[in-house]
């Protein structure tokens, strides 16, 4: 080999792991930073819901809720798909299941709500977090993003291709929920802000 031949590959090996970096890390950091700016909007619409006068500061919905977002919000450099699978591991390998404190005090809270209404908008800010926090693990593990792919093939090939979008949707639903409880999810986010 020559010198110019060493000095291209060189470069060439330079560049490549130029790249690597700026995919692993840059990403990642853009893609926690995305995912927390996304939270704090909600969290910032639901003040704007709460000071509409329509729920009170302090009604345990709220305040639930609140607490969940914030939880996410600092807990979101550790929600990897990894971590998810190692924690609901650990849950279900333990002779003494956890109980899933926040979910049930959410559940109570909600029913509680005498506003059809309001009853009706907290439930779909609490699904549009725990959407953001799922299309945040999806998006960041190749394996799981594998996984839905492979759902949605399959998922594809046994509906005949009838319905594109209720089937993408099915075989996302039903992937994550099999490998993710999103409870467990939340509990671990409302640990983390109280």
């Amino acid at each position: 080999m020559n010198a110019q031949v060493l000095a291209i590959v060189f470069q060439s090996a330079t560049a490549l792991i130029a790249i690597f970096v700026l995919l692993l890390w840059l990403w990642a950091t853009a893609r926690l930073d995305r995912f927390r700016q996304e939270m704090f909007a909600i969290r910032d619409e639901l003040f704007d819901y709460g000071a509409s006068g329509k729920i009170r500061f302090n009604d345990p919905a709220y305040r639930l809720l609140r607490q969940l977002m914030n939880g996410f919000i600092r807990y979101a450099h550790q929600l990897t798909f990894f971590r998810v699978c190692m924690m609901s591991l650990m849950w279900m390998t333990l002779e003494d299941k956890p109980r899933l404190e926040w979910s049930e005090k959410w559940n109570k809270a909600v029913k509680d709500i005498k506003d059809e209404e309001v009853r009706k908008d907290l439930t779909e800010f609490h699904n549009r977090v725990c959407a953001l926090a799922l299309q945040r693990l999806l998006t960041g593990s190749p394996i799981l993003l594998a996984l839905v792919f492979l759902a949605i093939v399959l998922g594809l090939c046994h509906a005949g291709l009838k319905s594109l979008k209720s089937t993408v949707s099915k075989a996302v639903t039903e992937t994550t929920s099999k490998v993710i409880d999103a409870r467990l999810l939340e509990e671990e986010a409302a640990k983390s802000a109280a």
